[in-house]
């Protein structure tokens, strides 16, 4: 058996490290993760894992009746236990494709444990996934059904809005105009300082086949992407879409990543097929009325802070009054367009802040 290898990223003020015996289980998590710069000098909090896999060692775990049951998504559900050393341990029930269990002592040092070696890396990912969830709720960040993105000039944009508004081509759209993709379709608002952040939460990018097509990724590709536990995977997209980590959105569309920006400007997109982009400026109560409609604090997919010494559930605490200091520190636009039509340069152009600007048309 080789030395253990290790991969390591910092999201925002996250330091999260993973130990494992595989280069395919650190490959996939690296490319799931992977940024276009690391920034390890804001890294407060750092979450150690050790990634292995046991089929012996898993069934042991599994053998001992669970005294507590918690609940990580809607209907995907762990059995609870303490282990002899006092170490808690959650193995995985109901909801699960793969059988693993996640043992911490401190629930900043994790070990995770699978059946199978061709598992590990999405059970790692989607517990890492978590842990950053868990760690952002617990400074206080609101969870947004929505995008963001960086411009070309360093501008931070919230991209929020129903769903086929066009929050997702919106962000990737502006990374390959010479941004970055923070978001793409979950995010977190932090309030950071004298300023806001937005926190990407760690997600693969979903795509429509037709808006693969739009970016260059054809059938073609479809051998060359990452598969590592996601063959087993039964339940096939909803609504037919694709998934690419951010190293598969680096590789086949030129899309590079950030963990987190500042807060410039808040857009609320609306698709309504116009022949041309619009966008004005939007009033402080408009925008906290809007971006309330996409807060999901306390998660409706979750039941509670599952990955934490307390899993009671998140407190929703006043919304409202916290969009509201959102909406008086940040200016906000309202913008009306049409996704499938509109490329990166016009996007860009259409979106880059504009002092004393009013209702603008398309910008070319």
């Amino acid at each position: 058996m080789g030395l253990p290898r290790e991969t390591r990223t910092t999201w925002h003020d996250l330091e999260l490290r993973v130990r494992a015996e595989d280069p395919e289980v650190l490959g996939y998590v690296s490319s799931q993760h992977q940024l276009a710069r690391e920034e390890p000098e804001r890294a407060a909090t750092r979450i150690d894992i050790e990634a292995v896999s046991s089929p012996s060692r898993l069934a042991g775990l599994t053998a001992r009746p669970a005294t507590e049951r918690r609940e990580s998504y809607a209907g995907w559900w762990y059995g609870c236990h303490r282990n002899e050393d006092g170490a808690f341990v959650l193995v995985s029930q109901e909801g699960h494709e793969f059988s693993h269990a996640l043992i911490t002592t401190d629930f900043l040092t994790w070990e995770i444990v699978a059946a199978h070696e061709h598992e590990l890396g999405l059970v790692v990912t989607r517990t890492m996934r978590e842990l950053v969830r868990e760690h952002f709720v617990d400074r206080g960040a609101l969870m947004l059904h929505g995008a963001a993105a960086v411009l070309p000039d360093g501008t931070g944009v919230v991209l929020a809005g129903p769903s086929g508004a066009g929050k997702t081509s919106a962000s990737v759209q502006l990374a390959r105009a010479g941004g970055h993709c923070v978001a793409t379709d979950r995010c977190l608002l932090l309030a950071d300082g004298p300023g806001w952040t937005v926190v990407g939460l760690p997600l693969s990018t979903r795509l429509t086949r037709e808006a693969a097509a739009g970016l260059g990724i054809g059938p073609g590709e479809k051998d060359g992407l990452i598969r590592h536990g996601e063959a087993a995977v039964r339940r096939p997209d909803p609504k037919g879409k694709i998934s690419l980590s951010n190293g598969e959105m680096r590789r086949l569309a030129g899309v590079e990543f950030l963990a987190s920006t500042r807060i410039d400007t808040l857009v609320l997109l609306e698709n309504t097929g116009a022949p041309r982009p619009l966008s004005g400026p939007v009033a402080e109560g408009e925008v906290v009325a809007a971006l309330a409609e996409h807060i999901l604090v306390p998660d409706t997919a979750y039941r509670g802070r599952w990955l934490s010494a307390d899993a009671t559930p998140e407190p929703a605490g006043d919304i409202k009054g916290r969009l509201g200091e959102l909406a008086a520190a940040v200016p906000a636009r309202h913008g009306t367009w049409t996704p499938a039509t509109y490329k990166s340069d016009v996007l860009t152009a259409w979106l880059a802040p504009r002092a004393g600007a009013g209702k603008t048309g398309d910008p070319s």
